[in-house]
C-alpha cells in the first residue's frame, strides 16, 4: 500500500510542477503587452514555452486522470495543481481566481468522463484520454488569454493606449525610402525631418480622435490577436501529447509502475422471455 502511495505521489507531483510552471508562463504572457502587438524574435520564444507548458500540463492531466483512484484523489491533485498555477502566477486577483476556478471545474469533469470512458471500455487505450482533452486545452487557452486580457487593461487604463512603435517605424522607413529617391540629396536631409514631425503629429492626433474613446475594447482585439493562433497551432499540435501518452504508458509498463488487469462483470440485458 505505501508503494501505491509513492506512485500517487510521484504522479500528483508531476501535476503540480506542471501547473507551477504553467502559473509563471500565465506571468510572463501578462507583462508581454508590448511583445504581442511587435512580433520578434523575444516572442515566439516565449510562444514557444507557452506551448511546452500546455503540453505538460495537458499530458499530466491526462495522467492522472487514467491512473489514479479513487477518483476523489485525482480531484485533490488538480486542486493542488490549481494552487500551483497562483503560486507561480505569484499574483492572486478576483479575475485570476475565476479563471483557476473555471479550469477546476473542468478538470473534475474531464477526470470523471475518462474515468466513466475508461470503464465502458473492454480495452485500455489512450483514445479516451485524448479525447477528452480538447475542451481542457481551450479553458487554458482562455486562461492565458485571460492572463494577457487584465493585464492590458490594466496597463492601458493607466498610461493609456500608445501606437505600437513596431508598425510606425516600419511603415516610416518605407517612406522615407520613396522621399529619398525623389527629393534632391541637399534637400533631402531637411524634408525627411519634416517628414517625421509631421507624420508623428498625424499619428497621435488620429489615435487620439478615433481610438482613444474606443480604448476599453482593445484588450479584447488583443487577445484575440493571440487566441486565433494559438487555437490554430493547438489543434495542429493536439496529437503529440497523445503520442507522449501512449509512449509513457508503455514505459510505465515495461518497468512495472502500472500494469494491466482483466476484470470480469455481469451484465443485465432485456430480453423476450
Amino acid at each position: 500500500m505505501s508503494n501505491k502511495w509513492l506512485k500517487f505521489t510521484f504522479f500528483i507531483t508531476l501535476l503540480i510542477g506542471a501547473g507551477y510552471f504553467f502559473g509563471t508562463i500565465c506571468k510572463q504572457i501578462g507583462q508581454a503587452y508590448d511583445l504581442i502587438l511587435s512580433p520578434s524574435g523575444e516572442l515566439l520564444y516565449l510562444l514557444l514555452w507557452l506551448l511546452l507548458s500546455l503540453g505538460g500540463l495537458i499530458v499530466a492531466s491526462g495522467l492522472i486522470a487514467a491512473l489514479l483512484r479513487p477518483l476523489w484523489i485525482g480531484v485533490i491533485a488538480f486542486i493542488l495543481s490549481g494552487l500551483a498555477m497562483l503560486l507561480g502566477w505569484r499574483q492572486v486577483t478576483i479575475g485570476n481566481g475565476i479563471m483557476i476556478l473555471g479550469y477546476l471545474l473542468v478538470a473534475f469533469f474531464y477526470t470523471f468522463m475518462v474515468a466513466r470512458e475508461l470503464n465502458e471500455r473492454i480495452r485500455f487505450s489512450v483514445r479516451p484520454i485524448s479525447e477528452g482533452q480538447n475542451i481542457l486545452l481551450m479553458v487554458l487557452i482562455l486562461v492565458i488569454c485571460g492572463s494577457l486580457y487584465f493585464s492590458c487593461a490594466a496597463h492601458i487604463e493607466q498610461e493609456g493606449f500608445a501606437p505600437p512603435q513596431f508598425y510606425i517605424k516600419m511603415f516610416m522607413e518605407q517612406m522615407e525610402k520613396q522621399i529619398e529617391a525623389r527629393v534632391p540629396a541637399k534637400e533631402r536631409q531637411e524634408v525627411i525631418t519634416q517628414f517625421r514631425k509631421e507624420f508623428q503629429r498625424t499619428v497621435d492626433e488620429f489615435f487620439k480622435s478615433t481610438v482613444k474613446p474606443y480604448e476599453k475594447y482593445i484588450p479584447l482585439a488583443i487577445i484575440a490577436v493571440l487566441f486565433m493562433p494559438l487555437v490554430t497551432v493547438t489543434r495542429l499540435l493536439v496529437w503529440i501529447p497523445t503520442l507522449l501518452m501512449s509512449i509513457i504508458f508503455s514505459l510505465l509498463k515495461a518497468i512495472g509502475t502500472v500494469k494491466l488487469i482483466s476484470e470480469t462483470r455481469e451484465v443485465q440485458r432485456l430480453v423476450i422471455s
